[in-house]
Formats: structure tokens, sequence, C-alpha cells
């Protein structure tokens, strides 16, 4: 099971930063409040509001639909470098989140304003 923390996005930067999902890939703006993906203590990635707002199994849906669009499905490697370990981590992630029932509520929220802030 998967919980959600929020962070505030860095200080003292003139620039809004930008993050790389754990589940869809995209890279994508933190105006005001960043997501991360924990498992108990153990940091999994940062996740964008887009893939919050669809919740746990949406998330693990777009995993499992970024490892479907692979190059060379049945190799070994991805671009020269063996996959093996990041596929591992991947599928883990999308059955913890498959196993999560539901992203808090402040998460939730925090994403509904962060897609807002893009508009």
């Amino acid at each position: 099971m998967l919980r959600i923390a929020t962070f505030p996005p860095g200080t003292g930067d003139l620039h809004t930063p930008s993050r790389d999902c754990a589940c869809c890939g995209a890279r994508y703006p933190v105006r005001r409040r960043g997501m991360r993906l924990l498992s108990g203590d153990s940091l999994e990635g940062d996740i964008c509001p887009e893939c919050v707002l669809q919740g746990p199994a949406g998330a693990a849906a777009r995993i499992r639909g970024r490892l479907l669009t692979l190059d060379d499905p049945g190799g070994d490697t991805v671009g020269g470098e063996d996959r093996t370990p990041w596929v591992q981590r991947m599928m883990r992630r999308a059955r913890l989140l498959e196993e999560t029932p539901s992203f808090s509520l402040v998460a939730r929220q925090a994403a509904a304003r962060e897609t807002r802030e893009r508009r």
C-alpha cells in the first residue's frame, strides 16, 4: 500500500521546478505542492496531479501502459541499458498501487489545485 506526502516546491528558485512522474513518466511543473509516493518510509518517486486524480488503480494502469510501450518487449535492454531492475521496480509499484484503496483527500485536493494552476 502506498501513501502520498505533499511538499512545497523549492524556495529561492527563479523558475518553477519540474519533476518526472514515477507512474506515467511525464515531466510536470510543481507550483504549490509537489506529491511523493511513499511505501512506508521508502520513497517510490514523485507523482503528477493527473495520476493522483486518476486514483491508485488509474496510476497503476498508467504504469502498465508505460511498460507495454517499451521498445523490444522481449529483450533485456532499453537504449543499451539493462532494464530488468527498472521493470521489476515498475511492476512492484503498480502492484502496490493496486493494493491501495484510495489516495488521501489532502492529496486529491492538492492535485486539483495543481491542475487548476496550470490553466
